[in-house]
């Protein structure tokens, strides 16, 4: 008889092939951890038996016929299967427990082991009918499965032998160790599984009671399962999916891709900026090339618009040349971002970088080499020499696991892996094995998230062999001095760096004033011939602080700006061109926004205005103004807005920031009402040190006691406590929607798309290919609003809500974007 496992239109994929090559291919996605020898043979397990339950008559029937009940589903009783296995083979408790739950779990994300765990008593009771209802449902289902298995037991063992054969021709064909067990008895195995699989069952349970004891922050398990988890439901997926996987690369001679990129891009220094950019890349250069081979954490520390995008790439690749040479495995290299709206500029200077390697200059960078992952980037793979690419189903499946050399991402898509739980988020986790993590301005995660983002990386470092380099003007205080090696030179060559320049001057006035009175204050101020930018807290009062200069101005001023979320993305990525386009030309625009435009954007005003904040956003900001040093001094005025005039008023930031935060920065205004950009170093640490001080770091800790003891949700057990899906590093605003805005003819052209292909259909897999094609731009005219702005004015028979081009002006300015006719309150980006 033979066994399928899946079928594509009208050809059917054989069972055992299937299990094979995921079990040669879950191997082969962790050679690159250093518990590899520990670790493989899991994975060898956990791929040859992850659809173990695809042999009952129940899902070849199902597969074949489309019928079926509860009992064709086959996770579970090939996670006891995986389970009995591990025991049988005497693998650790640990990894015993960890096949079992990536089985279980690997077409859903990961869940605590409370929830599919039951006493050994409770399964040799006589009957299972007192049990809760949904584990006696799981039970009778799965004695169902058995006795159907004892009916075929023979040829499933001979299936499972050759599956076995299989395994071990593709193992030793990718250069990897073959255990000896997959030469055992199968038909004894099998038959050993059958008549005891309740004990199996059971014993796991009091392994994970004693595991989850001794359990404290120690995260190797958390890291192990994780590791295990994501290389077999990646190496499932491309397997099922009939996907080539991408090939890994060397760059020709990599250790100068930077140094050409410069030559070419760069003439000999001459301004003050030039030489700090010149010296922070060699101090750069000089100090990884004499980094200890077991340093695993760098910083580069240097100030705003000193070229720490190059230099993190240089040392990046010089780590990647130099471990490459040691093992053979080049690792990758991920550059993450805290924002979508600075990946795209990261991204060209590493095409630029990597374009050097290729032998015609002007040829196109393979996504094989250089990635952009993030959920407004194009969905497109390429691969050196086909110009074509990938179809977009492969395409999706190579990105969302990131198959290229350099990855350029979002912290989101980082951190959601390394502390994460989601299936489409850990299939890419088994990438991160030996890989290089390049972490730009990472002051931009939340104070609450600093100890479990500084605890989460010293393990992964260690677990999973990574090499971290931190790069910001504005470095929290995260590791040990002994931990870190400062790739910018010793304390005293950093803090020479800020002194060296002196680009701005923060002068602060922290008496409370409404919006309309800065406007007023602003444009009592305001000097033709200057370019301005004016940075606020909150969405209402940015768009009214606008609406006061462009109804004074009445468009006879200078060219006058606003950017913020408020506006659709399509929009926001237009102005800001035309904005950098205006400024190198020197034209003197006027741009209001929000913090948007505070941390990587590369725009150089005259003259900085802001609403008070935390003292590393005022910086960040700051780098905004006399950015490459043109003008002797450039000014950035802070301001204290509150949201009504009086004692009753309460300060904007507080909205957006909170109290703690607001209130040391108030503080440290009040006490340097001028502050120069060679104090920012030490303003900043000293502002930092309140800050953690001041925060609780309960959030962290209680993440960090569920990473260790397999928390994943909540609830599971009768257990109390945060669970690793409560970590959230950007928290969605309750009560809002996203709508879509037809703001103009392509975004209306792309709703009709929308509707044609993706609202109308009813079959779900050509529904989900046709919003691929469209994903791209259709998020681009997205914008997220408060729900009860919508309510009873957009119909609701739409999904997401529209804006038609006919109710456009009712609900739509613009230059401001969606109308808040009410007083929502105060709403942040």
């Amino acid at each position: 008889m033979l066994y399928y496992a899946h079928k594509d239109g009208q050809r059917y994929h054989l069972l055992s092939i299937h299990l094979a090559r995921v079990a040669a291919g879950a191997a082969a996605r962790l050679r690159s951890l250093p518990g590899r020898r520990e670790l493989i043979p899991a994975a060898v397990l956990a791929g040859l038996a992850h659809d173990f339950g695809k042999y009952t008559s129940y899902f070849q029937r199902y597969l074949r016929q489309g019928r079926g009940g509860p009992a064709k589903q086959h996770a579970f009783i090939s996670g006891l299967w995986a389970a009995h296995l591990a025991a049988r083979l005497d693998l650790p408790v640990s990894l015993r427990l960890a096949v079992f739950l990536a089985v279980i779990r690997h077409h859903q994300g990961l869940a605590t082991p409370d929830e599919f765990l039951v006493p050994a008593r409770d399964l040799s009771l006589p009957s299972w009918d007192t049990l809760d209802p949904a584990v006696s449902g799981r039970l009778r289902v799965v004695k169902d499965q058995v006795a159907d298995l004892r009916n075929q037991a023979g040829t499933v063992a001979r299936s499972l032998s050759w599956a076995a054969r299989r395994t071990a021709l593709f193992l030793d064909g990718q250069d990897l160790a073959v255990p000896d067990w997959l030469g055992l008895n199968w038909s004894r195995i099998l038959q050993e599984f059958l008549d005891r699989w309740t004990a199996a069952y059971g014993e796991l349970y009091g392994q994970w009671r004693r595991l989850k004891r001794r359990a404290e922050k120690d995260l190797k398990n958390y890291f192990d399962l994780l590791s295990l988890f994501s290389a077999l439901i990646d190496a499932d997926k491309i397997h099922a999916a009939g996907v080539e996987e991408g090939k890994r690369v060397v760059f020709p001679a990599e250790g100068e891709l930077v140094e050409r990129y410069r030559a070419v891009r760069f003439s000999t220094p001459r301004t003050s900026m030039e030489m700090l950019r010149e010296n922070l890349y060699r101090n750069v250069t000089a100090r990884i090339k004499e980094a200890p081979p077991g340093q695993r954490i760098f910083t580069i520390t240097a100030p705003t618009g000193s070229g720490k995008t190059l230099a993190g790439m240089q040392a990046a690749l010089y780590l990647r040349g130099r471990l490459t040479a040691a093992s053979g495995l080049p690792p990758r290299i991920i550059y993450a971002l805290p924002f979508t709206s600075i990946i795209d500029q990261t991204f060209g200077v590493g095409e630029e970088v990597l374009r050097a390697a290729l032998v015609s200059p002007g040829a196109c960078v393979p996504t094989s080499w250089l990635l952009k992952h993030h959920h407004l980037a194009e969905i497109r793979y390429q691969e050196r020499g086909d110009d074509d690419g990938r179809s977009l189903d492969e395409a999706l499946m190579l990105i969302e696991s990131w198959q290229s050399e350099m990855v350029i991402t979002t912290f989101v898509q980082l951190f959601h892996t390394l502390i994460g739980y989601e299936n489409r988020m850990l299939k890419k986790f088994c990438r991160l094995g030996g890989a290089i993590l390049i972490l730009d301005e990472v002051q931009n995660i939340p104070v609450e998230y600093w100890p479990l983002v500084e605890e989460t990386l010293r393990r992964a470092c260690r677990q999973l062999d990574l090499r971290v380099i931190l790069m910001t003007a504005t470095r929290p205080e995260w590791f040990g001095e002994h931990e870190i090696l400062e790739l910018a030179g010793d304390p005293d060559a950093v803090r020479q760096q800020f002194q060296a320049v002196n680009r701005v001057i923060v002068s602060t006035d922290i008496t409370p004033l409404t919006v309309d009175l800065a406007a007023a204050d602003f444009l009592r101020c305001y000097r033709p011939g200057r370019s301005y930018l004016v940075v606020l807290n909150t969405i209402k009062s940015s768009v009214a602080f606008y609406a006061a200069l462009r109804e004074e101005w009445g468009g006879k001023g200078p060219p006058l700006y606003y950017l913020s979320t408020n506006i659709v993305p399509a929009e926001r990525e237009r102005r800001l061109k035309e904005i950098r386009a205006r400024l190198e030309r020197g034209e003197k625009p006027v741009l209001v926004s929000t913090q948007v435009v505070e941390a990587g954007v590369d725009l150089d005003f005259d003259e900085v205005w802001r609403d008070l904040g935390p003292v590393d956003s005022v910086v960040q900001v700051a780098g905004r103004c006399n950015r490459h040093f043109q003008r002797p001094q450039g000014n950035v005025r802070l301001l204290h807005l509150v949201d009504q005039a009086g004692e009753g008023g309460r300060s904007l930031a507080s909205f957006v920031y909170g109290k703690i935060h607001t209130l040391a920065a108030r503080r440290l205004f009040a006490a340097r009402p001028y502050l120069e950009e060679p104090d920012f170093f030490d303003a900043v640490d000293d502002y930092f040190r309140t800050v953690r001080q001041g925060k609780s770091m309960a959030e962290s800790e209680g993440l960090l006691e569920a990473m260790a003891k397999l928390r994943f949700t909540r609830g599971a057990g009768g257990e109390e406590g945060p669970a690793v899906q409560d970590f959230a590093l950007i928290r969605d605003l309750p009560y809002y929607k996203q709508v879509f805005v037809c703001t103009d003819a392509a975004a209306e052209d792309v709703w009709n798309r929308y509707q044609a292909t993706v609202a109308g259909e009813r079959d779900l897999k050509r529904r989900k290919e046709a919003f691929l094609i469209l994903k791209r731009d259709f998020l681009r005219y997205l914008v997220s609003v408060p729900a009860d702005l919508l309510l009873h004015r957009i119909g609701s028979e739409s999904r997401p809500p529209v804006i038609p081009p006919h109710l456009l002006e009712e609900f739509y300015d613009a230059q401001t974007g969606f109308k808040r006719v009410k007083d929502e309150g105060a709403l942040i980006y």
